[in-house]
C-alpha cells in the first residue's frame, strides 16, 4: 500500500483518537472536582438547548414572540432591564433575568402547568415554582408605578369630544379603566362569596379623588358618586343601531353604553393576553390574588410602552366589567340619590339639547 493511502487511512484514527483523549480528559478532571463544582456533559447539553430556546423565541419574528410570550420583543427586553435596574430580580448562576420572565409570562399567558414547564424549560418543578414566584413579587413591588388613580386633570379624549365635555364636569368609569384602557385601581382579594357593598366599602375607605363621579351598571342606581342609566330606556349599543335617539334619557343611556364599553374591551383584553385568568385556578388563594394584580400591571405597563400592540388593539373581545353598589339608611339614600338623580337629568338634558339644536 502506498504511503500516500496510509496516511489517509490514520488521518481520521488520529482525529477520533484526539477525540477520545479529549472525553477521558475531561472525564478524569470532572472526577478530581468537588461534587458541587462538577459539570456534567448533560448540563451543558440542557443549557445549550435553553439558549437555543430563548433565541428563537426573541428573534422568530413579532408574531411568535407575541404568540408565545404576550408581548412583544421590545417591552419584553424593556421590562427585563426595568427588573435589573430597580434590582427586584437579579441574575442567578443558571437562570438570567430574562429566562425568569419568560417562564413567568408563559404560564400566565397559557396557563401552563408546571410540570409542562419542566418538560419546556428543562428545569425541575421546584426551580420553575421558586423563579415564578419570585417575580411574581417582584411585579407586584412596581404596583405603584403602573396603577394610578386618577389625578386631577380631564382626559383629552374627554375635553376634546364633544359628546363628552360639558361644562367643564369630568367623568371616569368606576370600573377602574380609564379611556386608555388602563387601569386606575385595582382592588384583589375578596372572595366571591362576598357581597358587593363589602367590596365596595373597601374600595371606598381608600382616598378617593375629588370632583368626580362614576358611571355604574343598569343594576345600580343612581346616588352619592354614581350615576346609572335610565331605567327601562333602551341603553345596549345594538339596540341603538340604525335608530336615531328621540329624547335626552336615549340619548343619555347610548353615551353611557359607549363609555362602560371602553370597561369591557379593557378585561377582554387582560384575559385574552393572560389565559390563566379565564382557567380554572391551581395556585394557592393568596397567588391568585397577586396574579390578578401582577397581570394588571403587566396589562399597564405594555399599553404604555407599545402603542402598537397586538392584543391591545384586537377590537372582536367582548367581556363582562365590574360594577359597584353602595347601601345607606333609606332616608340618606333617598335624599342623596334624589340630587343625583337630578344631576343625571341636567347632564342628559344638556346632552340634548346641543344635539339636536342646528349647528
Amino acid at each position: 500500500m502506498d504511503s500516500w493511502a496510509i496516511d489517509e487511512l490514520a488521518r481520521p484514527l488520529a482525529v477520533a483518537f484526539a477525540t477520545v483523549v479529549v472525553i477521558v480528559a475531561v472525564l478524569v478532571e470532572e472526577l478530581h472536582l468537588p461534587r458541587t463544582s462538577r459539570c456534567p456533559i448533560p448540563s451543558l447539553f440542557r443549557d445549550l438547548t435553553r439558549k437555543r430556546h430563548m433565541n428563537r423565541i426573541l428573534r422568530g419574528g413579532r408574531d411568535y414572540c407575541v404568540s408565545y410570550l404576550r408581548m412583544d420583543v421590545g417591552p419584553f427586553m424593556h421590562l427585563a432591564s426595568v427588573m435589573h435596574d430597580t434590582h427586584l430580580l437579579v441574575d442567578t448562576r443558571h437562570v438570567s433575568v430574562e429566562e425568569q420572565l419568560e417562564i413567568f409570562l408563559h404560564i400566565v399567558g397559557h396557563n401552563t402547568k408546571n410540570r409542562t414547564m419542566r418538560i419546556e424549560f428543562l428545569r425541575s418543578g421546584e426551580t420553575i415554582s421558586m423563579y415564578f414566584n419570585n417575580f411574581l413579587r417582584a411585579v407586584c413591588a412596581l404596583r405603584n408605578d403602573y396603577v394610578q388613580p386618577p389625578n386631577g386633570t380631564c382626559h383629552p379624549e374627554i375635553e376634546t369630544n364633544p359628546n363628552w365635555d360639558r361644562k367643564g364636569l369630568t367623568q371616569n368609569v368606576l370600573a377602574i379603566v380609564n379611556l386608555d384602557l388602563r387601569f386606575t385601581y385595582v382592588l384583589a382579594g375578596w372572595e366571591g362569596s362576598a357581597n358587593d357593598f363589602t367590596v365596595l366599602r373597601d374600595a371606598l375607605s381608600q382616598p378617593q379623588p375629588k370632583g368626580k363621579y362614576y358611571f355604574v351598571d343598569a343594576g345600580y342606581t343612581t346616588m352619592n358618586g354614581f350615576i346609572a342609566p335610565y331605567r327601562g330606556v333602551r341603553y345596549h349599543l345594538k339596540e341603538h343601531n340604525g335608530r336615531v335617539q328621540v329624547n335626552h334619557k336615549e340619548l343619555f343611556n347610548l353615551r353611557h353604553s359607549m363609555l362602560r364599553s371602553r370597561v369591557e374591551r379593557a378585561f377582554a383584553i387582560l384575559k385574552n393576553r393572560f389565559k390563566i385568568l379565564t382557567s380554572h385556578p391551581f395556585f394557592p388563594y393568596k397567588t391568585q390574588v397577586l396574579l390578578v394584580i401582577t397581570c394588571c400591571i403587566i396589562h399597564n405597563y405594555i399599553a404604555g410602552i407599545d402603542p402598537n400592540d397586538q392584543i391591545l388593539h384586537d377590537r372582536n373581545m367582548q367581556e363582562e366589567h365590574l360594577v359597584l353598589s353602595q347601601s345607606r339608611s333609606q332616608r340618606e339614600q333617598r335624599e342623596e340619590n334624589r340630587q343625583w338623580v337630578e344631576l343625571r337629568d341636567t347632564i342628559a338634558i344638556e346632552m340634548w339639547r346641543q344635539y339636536s339644536s342646528p349647528t
